[in-house]
């Protein structure tokens, strides 16, 4: 799980590497920790090199890999991907490595190769 000013990894090709939570969007109720799928809040700490996106950014955030297990999949990283605007379309054209199929968003699981 995602909680408060956790570090996550930026697996798409949007130019930021690693990112930490600001804000847990979650309807409903006030919560402070997210689980895969969930839209956080994240400010940029690392990009690379001639990036679009700059350090301390702020930027919406779907969350497809957490360290805690869930159904039966332990990952090593915690790991999301930048969206924008209130349809959460990806800002980038791919995913680097797998990403969990409880993801409900089409645009995002056509992006990557591998599914688990």
């Amino acid at each position: 799980m995602i909680s408060l000013l956790s570090k996550i990894n930026i697996i798409d090709n949007s130019g930021a590497l690693e990112a930490r939570c600001i804000k847990v969007l979650k309807p409903g109720k006030p919560s402070i920790t997210a689980d895969i799928g969930d839209v956080i809040i994240v400010s940029i700490l690392k990009t690379s090199t001639h990036s679009k996106i700059n350090k301390g950014d702020v930027h919406k955030a779907i969350i497809v890999r957490t360290t805690r297990k869930s159904n039966m999949i332990k990952w090593d990283t915690n790991a999301g991907i930048l969206v924008k605007g209130t349809t959460f379309d990806p800002i980038a054209t791919r995913i680097k490595g797998p990403i969990s199929k409880r993801i409900k968003q089409l645009k995002i699981l056509s992006l990557a190769k591998i599914q688990i």
